[in-house]
C-alpha cells in the first residue's frame, strides 16, 4: 500500500468515527434528529470510502468507481421500494449484524485472514483468538435474542423493545470484537457505540417495566409485558405537543404526591398559560391518600382554585381538550372501570382522559395502581407514556417548553 493511501485511510476512519458519535448525539433529540441522520449518513459514506480505498490497494480508482455505482444503485432501490417491517422482521434485523459478524469469525478462523491494511491495531495470537471467539458467541446470542423478540414471550408486548435493544447491543459487541481482532477501527468504533446504546436502551425499558431485560426475554416472572402497542416518549416530544396546545387538562395522582412534583407541575402550567393555553386541573376524590389530598398539594403550589374541576366537570371539559396530562395517576383514569365487568375497579367513577386529542401519562413504570388492575388506557392509540420520576420529568418539560417558546418568539 502506498504512503498516500496509508495516510488517507486512517484519516477517513477517524473522521467517520467522530461523525458517528456526533450524529448519534444529535439523534437523541427530536429537533436535531434530521441533522443527526445526515451526519450518520455522511459518516457511513466516509467509512465506505475508507474501505474502498483500503481494499483498492495502490489504485483507488476502481474502488471509487465501484463505491459511486453502489451509492447510485442503493439510492435508486431505496427510493423506489416501500419497506414495511412486520412485528417479527424488525427484531430479526436487529440481530443481522451479529449474524454477519459470526460468519466473518468463521471465515477468519478458516483462512487466518487479516484486514487488507495489516493495521497496527490488529490483535495477534491469543488476544486475536479471544476477540474472535467472543465475537462469535455475541453474534449467536444476537440471533437468539432476535428470535425471542420476534416469536418469543416478549413478542408484540411492551417488553419487546428491551429484547430488541439487547439483540442490537450484542450485535454491536460482535462487530466491535471482529473489528478489534482484524484491526479495522471504524468497525470497532461503530460496534462499540451500538453495543453501549443498545444496552442502555434495554436498561431503560426494563426499568420502566420493573423487570430485568433478560427476564423479559425468557419470560421469567410476572410483569407488565402483557401490554401491547404501548408508546413512550421523552420530555422533548411531550413539550413539543404541549407547546401548540390551546387547552390542557392536568390529572394529578398519588405519584405526584410521592415525587413532590406539585411545584414543578405548577411551573409547567404557568408557562403554558403564558403561551396562551387554558390549563385546568381534574380532581378525583380517590386521588391520593385522603380526600382532598390533591387540593392541598396544589394549594401549596399556589394553583388558582378557579382552575380546579371535579371529575364530572372535568369529563365535560376533556371533550375538546388538546392534551390531557396525567401525573402519577393510574386507577382514577382506568377505562376498565367503565368497560370491564371483571375488573376490580368496575363501577368506580373515573376521569375520562381518553376523550382528549392527545394523552401523556407521566409514570415510573407500567406497574398497576393500588387496585392491582391492568390499565388498558396505556394501549390507546392517542396515549403516550413518559417514564420517570414525576418531578424530574416535569422539570425537563418545563425547560424544553421555555426553550421552544423562546426560539419561536
Amino acid at each position: 500500500m502506498s504512503a498516500a493511501v496509508g495516510f488517507v485511510v486512517p484519516v477517513l476512519y477517524l473522521a467517520s468515527a467522530v461523525l458517528f458519535i456526533l450524529g448519534l448525539k444529535r439523534l437523541c433529540r427530536v429537533r436535531s434528529a434530521r441533522g443527526g441522520l445526515a451526519l450518520v449518513g455522511f459518516a457511513f459514506l466516509l467509512a465506505l470510502l475508507g474501505v474502498a480505498v483500503e481494499t483498492g490497494r495502490l489504485n483507488p480508482l476502481p474502488a471509487l468507481v465501484g463505491l459511486a455505482a453502489g451509492i447510485v444503485v442503493g439510492l435508486a432501490i431505496g427510493y423506489g421500494t416501500k419497506v414495511e417491517l412486520g412485528p417479527g422482521l424488525g427484531p430479526l434485523l436487529a440481530s443481522a449484524g451479529g449474524v454477519a459478524s459470526a460468519a466473518l469469525v468463521v471465515a477468519a478462523f478458516a483462512t487466518d485472514e487479516t484486514w487488507p491494511s495489516a493495521s497496527i491495531f490488529a490483535l495477534d495470537g491469543g488476544a486475536r483468538g479471544a476477540a474472535l471467539g467472543l465475537g462469535f458467541v455475541a453474534g449467536i446470542a444476537a440471533l437468539g435474542l432476535g428470535v425471542l423478540a420476534a416469536v418469543g414471550s416478549a413478542a408484540r408486548g411492551a417488553g419487546q423493545p428491551a429484547v430488541v435493544a439487547l439483540a442490537a447491543s450484542t450485535s454491536g459487541l460482535a462487530s466491535a470484537m471482529v473489528g478489534l481482532a482484524l484491526g479495522n477501527p471504524i468497525v470497532a468504533t461503530v460496534g462499540g457505540l451500538v453495543a453501549a446504546a443498545g444496552y442502555s436502551l434495554a436498561g431503560i425499558v426494563g426499568t420502566a417495566l420493573g423487570r430485568k431485560p433478560l427476564d423479559i426475554a425468557f419470560g421469567r416472572g410476572r410483569g407488565s409485558e402483557e401490554y401491547n402497542n404501548v408508546k413512550a416518549c421523552g420530555v422533548e416530544e411531550a413539550a413539543m405537543e404541549l407547546e401548540t396546545a390551546r387547552k390542557v387538562i392536568v390529572v394529578p395522582g398519588y405519584g405526584m404526591a410521592v415525587a413532590q412534583a406539585q411545584h414543578a407541575l405548577a411551573d409547567v402550567a404557568k408557562v403554558l398559560a403564558a403561551n396562551g393555553a387554558k390549563v385546568l386541573y381534574a380532581i378525583h376524590p380517590a386521588a391520593g391518600l385522603i380526600p382532598g389530598h390533591m387540593n392541598i398539594l396544589l394549594d401549596e403550589a399556589k394553583v388558582d382554585e378557579a382552575q380546579l374541576r371535579e371529575w364530572e366537570d372535568a369529563n365535560r371539559e376533556l371533550a375538546d381538550a388538546d392534551v390531557a396530562l396525567v401525573v402519577g395517576a393510574c386507577d382514577i383514569v382506568n377505562p376498565a372501570a367503565k368497560d370491564d365487568r371483571s375488573s376490580a375497579l368496575f363501577g368506580m367513577p373515573i376521569i375520562e382522559v381518553e376523550k382528549a386529542r392527545t394523552v401523556f401519562v407521566i409514570k415510573r413504570s407500567l406497574r398497576p395502581g393500588a387496585s392491582g388492575a391492568k390499565n388498558p388506557l396505556f394501549e390507546r392509540p392517542n396515549v403516550t407514556l413518559v417514564f420517570g420520576d414525576a418531578k424530574k420529568v416535569l422539570q425537563g418539560i418545563g425547560v424544553e417548553l421555555k426553550a421552544q417558546i423562546k426560539a419561536a418568539a
